[in-house]
């Protein structure tokens, strides 16, 4: 659809009907990024349970620098959206190329860095001997890729922000087929190609990511999406630099925390050895399958309540929160259900080894009762982040991760003796107090207000097809 019919019916169109038609292609892009991290265990898995957990030892690494993207990221659908909303196509480009330019150059410095102390941070956190030097391989080579993830991020962000959710659909699917292709043959040398093991894994991701990134900048700076960056937007401005900053570090902040403490969480599950690694590595992509609904939400609420506030129509938007927020808890709670009765097979599917497949089992049915609060706490954050008032989503996941889910984890596996399924109780806790409590801090309605200016003479004019 286009850019201008899709403000129409975000601006104008039922309010549920919208935020499904945002929201399914988000969801079906981060279902088939959820069945890649399966398929990418699946084939893994083939080579050995230290083979398997070496993503998940290095992810929480990498989901530390991705988090720099991810906040910025989400500062540019705010503001694209908002903008957009607002009539001002013109600050909608060079807001983007703004926030392009500064990835670029912060992702090169991220990657070198990332590079560098792989291994000191590897070892902090303990991963176990024989993981060590497949997840040292998977995790350098994937910052290497940074800068490509980086772009690829943003352009998916922009998309976000005009509502352009069914393209980048379209793009990422594609992407993550070439990734679902190439990883058997880097892994297990198939054809003209050599055999790469963990490392095969990891080059298949940056060249399918490279993908999104090559076409996202071909059609930003062609204009065919709705937005035309010109080279002079990529160069700083400090009107455009400083609010992205301002909305974007709280949001990166959170990001970063979050990232931090999964890096935390990784090393007390690897205090109980591989099997247990291996067990939380696969779950958590389990359960990424039913979180689709959530990321899915978001963006749609995103865009939606970043245009409805650009456009100042401010009582739509609290009727977009209420019914984005309750329809994703009650999606929650459904395919939780529908989880729970097929956890042994889908476990069975993906891993071989008894000890594993139980205890992921049991980390499925306990961790999993908190998915629907992680959808009202995701749901909520989305709000605040498409208002472009980042701070309270910032503030309680310092609260959910270092606050409740570390301390919890902590306090029930070890010091009071309870083990793996102590910090899976932990976990559970920390999503269900902080869901309801950021729902809480949205119910004030200090969110209600937007943060771009834009002249009068900058109306809806503005939006003509170029």
């Amino acid at each position: 659809m286009d850019p201008l019919q899709t403000r129409e019916r975000i601006l104008n169109g039922p309010i549920l009907k919208t935020l499904v038609l945002l929201a399914w292609p988000v969801m079906v892009t981060s279902a088939l990024q959820a069945l890649y991290n399966l398929v990418d265990a699946f084939w893994l898995g083939r080579l050995g349970t230290a083979a398997v957990a070496a993503p998940g030892m290095a992810w929480p690494i990498l989901f530390f620098f991705m988090s720099f993207a991810g906040g910025f990221q989400a500062a540019g659908s705010t503001f694209v959206a908002q903008y957009f909303g607002a009539g001002d196509r013109r600050g909608a480009e060079a807001s983007a190329g703004q926030l392009l330019g500064f990835l670029g150059l912060l992702s090169v410095a991220l990657g070198a860095l990332g590079y560098a102390l792989a291994p000191t941070v590897l070892r902090l956190i303990r991963a176990p001997a024989e993981v060590f030097p497949y997840a040292l391989t998977y995790l350098r080579i994937e910052c290497l890729g940074l800068p490509i993830m980086f772009a690829a991020q943003a352009f998916g962000g922009f998309m976000v922000g005009l509502g352009q959710t069914r393209f980048l659909m379209y793009i990422s699917a594609s992407s993550l087929l070439l990734n679902a292709v190439l990883d058997p043959l880097f892994i297990f040398g198939w054809g003209p190609f050599p055999a790469w093991g963990v490392a095969g894994a990891a080059w298949a991701t940056v060249l399918s990511r490279a993908v999104v990134a090559a076409i996202g900048l071909a059609l930003l700076f062609s204009g065919r999406r709705g937005l035309r960056l010109a080279p002079r937007d990529l160069r700083p401005k400090l009107s455009f630099v400083l609010p992205i900053l301002r909305v974007g570090l709280p949001n990166v902040l959170d990001q970063a925390s979050t990232s931090l403490g999964f890096v935390v969480m990784m090393g007390l599950v690897a205090g109980f050895g591989t099997t247990v690694v291996a067990a939380y590595t696969v779950g958590n992509r389990i359960i990424n399958l039913i979180n689709v609904v959530s990321w899915g939400a978001g963006s749609a609420l995103v865009a939606m309540i970043g245009q409805n506030l650009g456009a100042e129509r401010y009582a739509r938007a609290g009727q977009v929160a209420r019914r984005g927020i309750l329809a994703t808890f009650l999606a929650l709670v459904g395919l939780y259900g529908v989880t729970l009765l097929l956890r042994r097979p889908l476990f069975a599917l993906f891993v071989r080894d008894p000890a594993v497949i139980q205890e992921g089992v049991w980390y499925i049915m306990i961790f999993g009762i908190s998915i629907p609060f992680f959808g009202l706490f995701d749901a909520a954050a989305a709000v605040f982040r498409g208002s472009g008032h980042t701070v309270p989503p910032m503030v309680m996941a310092l609260v959910r991760l270092w606050g409740l889910r570390v301390f919890l984890s902590w306090l029930f596996g070890y010091r009071l003796g309870y083990g793996p399924t102590g910090m899976w109780v932990g976990m559970t806790l920390s999503n269900v107090l902080a869901g309801v409590a950021l729902v809480l801090w949205l119910r004030r309605g200090t969110w209600k207000r937007r943060v771009v200016r834009t002249a009068p003479a900058l109306g809806p004019s503005t939006l003509t097809h170029k």
